[in-house]
Parts: structure tokens; sequence; C-alpha cells
């Protein structure tokens, strides 16, 4: 979704905080396989290589039941200007991107009806408050 109907939607919201979130996202992209899964676990694994190496930080990772779940940022100074949140199952492979200008403590507050966002509700408020490995 492009900015402008982020913007769009947004004046439907009922609260004021999430009518500031959206006007700080321009772009959402979400790309889902279900019923078979055409990504496979080696892909998956070259694909995250190569989301960091183009200056993305891992945030969370999962592994629960065959499921794959990492949450990635890309910083420039304070702001998040991209986020990833991969998902990679058995049977399905979600992919959202999502670019704006966000703060670390915006990323608890999406409500997004997607599967697998809900990883973004365990983050803390401060990103120095994320456990390290």
């Amino acid at each position: 979704l492009q900015g402008w109907v982020l913007r769009l939607a947004s004046r439907f919201t009922d609260e004021e905080q999430g009518e500031q979130l959206l006007q700080k996202i321009t772009q959402l992209r979400v790309m889902t396989m279900e019923d078979g899964n055409l990504v496979t676990r080696g892909d998956y694994q070259r694909l995250l290589r190569d989301v960091k190496r183009d200056a993305f930080e891992e945030l969370i990772k999962v592994k629960d039941e065959g499921q794959h779940i990492d949450l990635l940022i890309r910083e420039k100074g304070d702001t998040i200007t991209d986020v990833l949140l991969m998902i990679h199952e058995s049977d399905g492979f979600i992919l959202l991107s999502l670019e704006g200008a966000l703060q670390f403590s915006d990323l608890n507050d999406l409500d997004i009806e997607v599967e697998g966002v809900d990883q973004f509700k365990k983050l803390p408020e401060r990103k120095s408050d994320v456990p390290q490995a």
C-alpha cells in the first residue's frame, strides 16, 4: 500500500495514536504463500543473509515447531526507516515490508491484521531493552 492510501485510512481510525502511526508509514507490502511453500529453507536462509548485508539489524528470531520468525529493522540515526517481518513455515511464507519514519516505541503500536505481527507486541519500549544473544 502506498503512503497516500495509508494516510487516507488514518482518517477513518478512531484512535489518535493509530492515526499518528499510520501517517509515519510511507509504504506497506505483504507477500504471502499458503497451501504449499515455494520458499525452501535454503532460500529463506539466503534471503535472511542478503537482508542482513543490506544494513538490516535482527531484533527478534523465533524458532518454534517448524516455524521461523525473523523481525529486522534498518535505521538512519534514531529513526527506523524499514521493517521486515519474515515468517517461514513448512506450508507457508509471509514477508511484511514496511517503510517510513518510525521510532522504536512505534513498533509496539503496530496493529496490522497479518499473521505474525503479534511479534511486535513482544518488543520492549526502547531498543536498548531488547535482549542480546
